[in-house]
């Protein structure tokens, strides 16, 4: 199918994406790598009058890696992050994420900060942001400003974007050396989006866990945090009996909806599964592991 008519800008600079994004007096939408929105609009399941093509501006193109941690720009495609040297140090559940996502072939056009402020439910990036902190830089003409995962996520496809803001870059926080980290996802197919995944990073101390972190994706509704479930990690290690007491709770915790390809049970159990490999996993790497 062929998208409706709309009006296309291809901006070469911020300063006049953001002047469109102001000026435009009708809905403008933000094209980067368009894995997810070019699709939307041929199937008609979305509209937009205008679109304004972001990726002639050089200032939005950049990766640094530096002691707080690393900044990626609004179009830097995943590929290219997977490909960023030393990204298995400098953030592993980064690195362990980014091959998850769709197709060599997608991921390849597809970008990093697009996946984010498309805020698919079922998409990784999303739910990784939230499990590390990941903070969001949005400008408009008006000014800048800094908005943290856990807030920039409102409902599926919806973000705490204004109508005339753009997100510039993200960024992800130092890696903390000694964490645990794990991501698990189930499609359908290798490469489809999930119907259900998990998230975990754990930190250790003296052998017991002092941080937790474990987001669900997938299953209904935007990516969040289990923080009930976080709760009951926090100051322990990982026995099989407070192993089984948590995936309970992930799965008491977590809202599943039915839907054409699974029923609200299944994602349930689903869920427990993803939660239970990833919590060994993560476990495992952090060295809270008890018999």
């Amino acid at each position: 199918m062929k998208p409706p008519l709309f009006d296309y800008f291809d901006p070469d600079s911020l300063a006049g994406a953001l002047a469109l994004l102001a000026d435009l007096d009708r809905d403008a939408t933000i094209l980067a790598g368009g894995q997810s929105l070019l699709p939307l609009l041929k199937l008609r399941q979305r509209r937009a009058r205008t679109l304004i093509d972001i990726n002639r501006i050089a200032e939005l193109h950049f990766t640094t890696a530096s002691k707080e941690g690393l900044s990626v720009g609004a179009t830097v495609r995943q590929t290219e992050l997977m490909r960023h040297e030393g990204l298995a140090e400098i953030n592993p559940l980064l690195a362990e994420a980014l091959p998850l996502i769709g197709h060599p072939q997608t991921r390849s056009r597809g970008t990093v900060c697009g996946s984010l402020a498309h805020a698919d439910p079922a998409a990784e990036l999303p739910a990784v942001a939230i499990t590390l902190s990941a903070n969001f830089t949005v400008q408009s003409r008006r000014g800048q400003r800094l908005v943290s995962a856990q807030d920039f996520f409102k409902q599926p496809h919806t973000t705490a974007l204004d109508r005339d803001e753009l997100l510039t870059h993200v960024s992800f926080p130092r890696w903390n050396y000694g964490d645990g980290w794990a991501v698990e996802k189930l499609g359908r197919r290798p490469g489809d989006f999930a119907l259900a995944g998990v998230v975990v990073l754990l930190t250790p101390d003296n052998g017991v866990c002092t941080r937790a972190r474990l987001t669900v994706f997938g299953a209904a509704g935007a990516p969040r945090r289990n923080k009930a479930a976080e709760a009951l990690l926090t100051g322990n290690n990982l026995t099989p009996s407070l192993l089984d007491a948590v995936v309970t709770q992930v799965q008491v915790e977590t809202p599943t909806q039915s839907d054409i390809h699974a029923t609200a049970d299944y994602k349930r159990h689903l869920i427990g599964a993803l939660a239970r490999r990833t919590l060994l996993r993560a476990a495992k790497r952090a060295r809270l592991l008890k018999d």
